[in-house]
């Protein structure tokens, strides 16, 4: 099963969570370019893509990749699920369920939080998956811009985590990617194909463990 650590770690990387600080807001120009951002993202009710994540271990000089979707119903809906090994992550409101399917032992593990809001802030996870004001709770920078694509930091007015530079594709204003860096490694994110406002059923964010699923319940 996932340690702790383990689970913020997933978690910082799913709800992208940023606090680090960050330069204060400044100019009536990065004002504008994130009302723009706001009222695309007020807009998006759902989305579903394809993603692409590498992280890079800078101690070991290890790079592992995997790709997959990640589907999101606001609010407070998610699921992350690779499209290979690896553990799907499914939220539901507060509760957060990690499956780890084994081919070989032919088992599937499970990790059920019954209130996830005991690992992080539900705050910082708004960005994905609720409506929020950026601008009432994130710090942010611009760091460029061009005709194609805006590089952007934000950093919750809240919490404390990782800086992330996210970035914003034009014209649409949609999310293209996430990079997270700290001492030990780092982590970017490429997200294609993201079709908004899809129909997504409810039964994509529960999961029904089965007789033989090796579940450990977390309160917390």
């Amino acid at each position: 099963m996932l340690s702790s650590r383990q689970v913020k770690a997933i978690l910082f990387l799913l709800f992208c969570f940023v606090s680090s600080p960050a330069t204060s807001n400044s100019s009536s120009v990065e004002s504008a370019t994130i009302n723009s951002i706001q009222a695309a993202w007020d807009k998006v009710k759902s989305f579903q893509a394809d993603f692409e994540q590498t992280v890079t271990s800078k101690s070991l000089g290890t790079r592992d990749e995997s790709r997959g979707v990640v589907s999101v119903k606001k609010p407070e809906k998610l699921r992350w699920e690779p499209a290979e090994a690896g553990t799907i992550q499914i939220l539901n409101g507060k509760e957060l369920w990690q499956i780890q399917r084994s081919k070989r032992r032919k088992q599937v593990q499970v990790d059920h939080y019954q209130d996830v809001s005991g690992l992080l802030d539900l705050g910082a996870l708004s960005f994905l998956a609720q409506q929020i004001n950026i601008k009432k709770s994130y710090k942010y920078k611009i760091l460029a811009s061009d005709p194609e694509k805006i590089l952007l930091t934000l950093s919750p007015l809240k919490g404390k985590g990782e800086t992330v530079l996210a970035e914003i594709i034009k014209p649409s204003y949609l999310l293209g990617a996430l990079k997270m860096e700290n001492s030990g490694s780092e982590t970017r994110v490429v997200f294609k194909n993201m079709k908004t406002n899809v129909d997504l059923q409810d039964s994509l964010f529960r999961f029904e463990p089965g007789p033989e699923d090796l579940i450990q319940h977390h309160k917390r």
